[in-house]
């Protein structure tokens, strides 16, 4: 077997680790309850390690399987919606957002955030029969999970910031999935949000 034949059963074997455990995060998410949007923004930290280290199609393996188990095997299934909706393919766009113009990137990247959050409200609504409330309390809905996903994209911005300044020589990386990280020092996904 040559050696980038190894390289991609090692991508494909850590995809699939890596899959299991976002599983298991979603499930102890959706048991204990408070913990189910915490849950699936630790989950989609393992997508953004993907797009930082493995490069296509293993984010989108990751985020299929993760999603498609946890829709299966979740007791409550709104962590796994959550999931399937944002949290799983969010680190994917957020890359391809930042590739363009600082404003035009925002704008995406929020009209993407409230369409999920529409779509999440409304299925919530809908399946669990809850009445309608009235427009200041949606309002108030809407600002704070707006401020909280501004605050979500820069946390994940700064995390993936030092973990390919900071973390990945000290843990070797590119010694097992080669050089993507080194190639992603550049794109706008690892800026700190003062420099872009």
């Amino acid at each position: 077997m040559g050696k980038p034949n190894r390289k991609r059963t090692l991508k494909l074997a850590f995809s699939a680790m890596l899959s299991a455990l976002g599983v298991v995060i979603l499930y102890l998410g959706a048991v204990i309850n408070v913990l189910d949007l915490t849950a699936v923004a630790l989950t989609s930290l393992f997508v953004f390690f993907a797009v930082i280290e493995l490069g296509p199609p293993f984010p989108y393996l990751i985020y299929a399987v993760t999603s498609l188990l946890s829709l299966l095997l979740l007791p409550d299934k709104f962590a796994a919606l959550a999931y399937l909706l944002f949290g799983g393919i969010y680190p994917i766009f957020k890359e391809m957002f930042e590739r363009l113009h600082f404003l035009i990137a925002w704008i995406l990247k929020f009209s993407f955030f409230n369409t999920v959050l529409s779509l999440l409200i409304a299925g919530t609504v809908y399946l669990l029969h809850i009445e309608d409330t009235d427009l200041g309390f949606k309002l108030g809905v809407y600002a704070l999970a707006n401020l909280t996903f501004f605050l979500y994209d820069i946390a994940t911005t700064q995390l993936v910031t030092f973990y390919l300044v900071k973390l990945r020589h000290r843990l070797r990386v590119e010694k097992f999935f080669g050089g993507r990280g080194e190639q992603n020092r550049g794109k706008n996904i690892d800026k700190p949000r003062g420099k872009e």
